[in-house]
């Protein structure tokens, strides 16, 4: 409040030394005017001790200032003026007040609202200082390496544990001179990136990304997660898993062998005898007639034997290669369901080990069987394209899945990207919502058939 401080009666002061001033000249005239002396000199003077007030204290304190003044002049017209009311004079002066009153209070208000803006720029000052200093100390005590580049991928600032991670401070030098990635690169890594960190050892991390600005304020703080203990775990599981896969694959192909060279061989054996048994003219046309209904059924449980056999491990994998393998995989599909299915090759055929082939068809499987499954889709085309590597592509016409439902796919998927993983080669799965499904594997380098399975040129 004015009323407190000094300065503010002092001003009141010099209104009233202005007013005594005033008093004092007139009552040497004998309350005349002078001649020569404007009739609002008074209200003039008490400007200055308003507006100034209004500088010093704002509105309040230029209404305040203004009242006392117009009070004073009140008590002053009526002791010593003789001029009565309805005196030019009067209102020349009551005019000068009231305009006097009027400035000083929008000079004060003015002021007041200068004063607020700058309370609330010092407030949000500090409090942007309070928070720059938590950044600050979030920054330098984050465990996680942390990188701030500008627009052109040079690094700006980094925390403690970066410096440790990279080797020392690399301010103003392109991030990927450091990491031998840039800032996009590194967090469109699908797998973890491997670095060394501060105790020598190869740690993996995974970045995270957050921008700030557009253009050429752009802004970007890169978080590197360091997830070694997660890979470690991951690549643990994955030979577990590739372990148990191999088991199953050989059991599959002891088992589909056996059928093939016992079981079915017999099967076929008996269906042959019974069917001369059956054109023996000395049998009975009754026992005739039987025999020739256990051939019929002895061919189909041999058909059903067949197909059993190709699920399990079909032998035109081992002995033919992936091609002829998914060909038959997909000419038997579109014998036995209501899909139409397309194969097709680009480039020239080659071959690529057999884990490599095996995986691929494994693959192709299960996505086939989460066509038949989920996609409620009529085309398929599966296309093999040979080149600098061997791409393996189901696409289908189907309804499509979002991101979040692809978790409800059961384990095929999941399966299949464990197969991948496990010959080297990457998976992606391509979904919209009634755009089809895509899934993409890019193997391993195949080798042209002009070379055996070893890599050696045949003799």
């Amino acid at each position: 409040m004015p009323v407190r401080s000094t300065r503010f009666w002092l001003i009141q002061g010099v209104i009233l030394l202005v007013i005594a001033l005033h008093t004092v000249v007139l009552e040497s005239f004998d309350g005349r005017d002078i001649d020569g002396v404007p009739a609002p000199l008074t209200s003039s003077l008490m400007l200055i001790p308003v507006l100034y007030a209004a500088l010093s204290y704002g509105a309040i304190g230029a209404f305040a200032t203004a009242s006392w003044s117009i009070a004073l002049f009140a008590v002053h017209w009526l002791a010593v003026h003789r001029h009565p009311l309805t005196s030019e004079h009067l209102w020349i002066e009551l005019v000068g007040l009231l305009v006097l009153s009027a400035s000083g209070v929008v000079v004060g208000r003015r002021v007041d609202i200068a004063r607020e803006a700058h309370r609330r720029t010092e407030q949000a000052l500090e409090q942007a200082a309070v928070a720059e200093e938590r950044f600050r100390d979030l920054f330098e005590h984050q465990p996680s390496p942390v990188v701030i580049t500008d627009h052109d991928d040079v690094v700006i600032e980094m925390n403690e544990a970066a410096q440790d991670l990279l080797g020392g401070s690399a301010v103003g030098r392109p991030l990927a001179a450091v990491t031998g990635l840039d800032g996009h690169a590194l967090v469109a890594q699908e797998s973890p990136v491997a670095m060394a960190g501060p105790d020598g050892q190869v740690h993996h991390y995974v970045a995270s990304t957050h921008s700030i600005g557009e253009g050429r304020r752009l802004v970007t703080q890169i978080v590197l997660a360091d997830v070694s203990r997660e890979h470690r775990r991951r690549e643990v599981q994955r030979a577990l898993t590739g372990r148990v896969v191999q088991a199953q694959e050989q059991e599959r192909l002891h088992l589909s062998r056996e059928l093939h060279d016992d079981a079915l061989q017999q099967l076929t054996h008996l269906a042959r005898a019974l069917d001369e048994l059956s054109r023996d003219p000395n049998l009975p046309s009754e026992l005739a007639r039987t025999a020739g209904q256990s051939v019929t059924i002895a061919s189909t449980t041999a058909t059903a034997l067949r197909r059993l056999i190709q699920g399990l491990r079909p032998p035109v994998l081992d002995d033919l290669g992936l091609v002829p393998a998914l060909r038959q995989l997909t000419e038997e599909l579109g014998r036995h369901t209501e899909l139409q299915v397309q194969f097709r090759t680009v480039g020239e055929i080659a071959r690529a080990s057999v884990d490599v082939e095996l995986a691929a068809y494994r693959i192709a499987q299960e996505a086939l069987t989460n066509v038949l499954k989920h996609a409620q889709a009529h085309h398929v085309v599966v296309e093999v394209s040979f080149g600098r590597q061997m791409t393996l592509e189901i696409r289908d016409d189907g309804r499509g899945f979002t991101s979040s439902a692809r978790s409800g796919r059961g384990l095929g998927l999941l399966g299949a990207r464990e197969r991948a993983a496990g010959v080297g080669a990457t998976l992606t799965v391509d979904s919209q919502p009634g755009a089809g499904t895509s899934v993409r594997v890019v193997l391993p380098h195949a080798q042209p058939p002009s070379t055996n399975r070893d890599g050696a040129s045949p003799s």
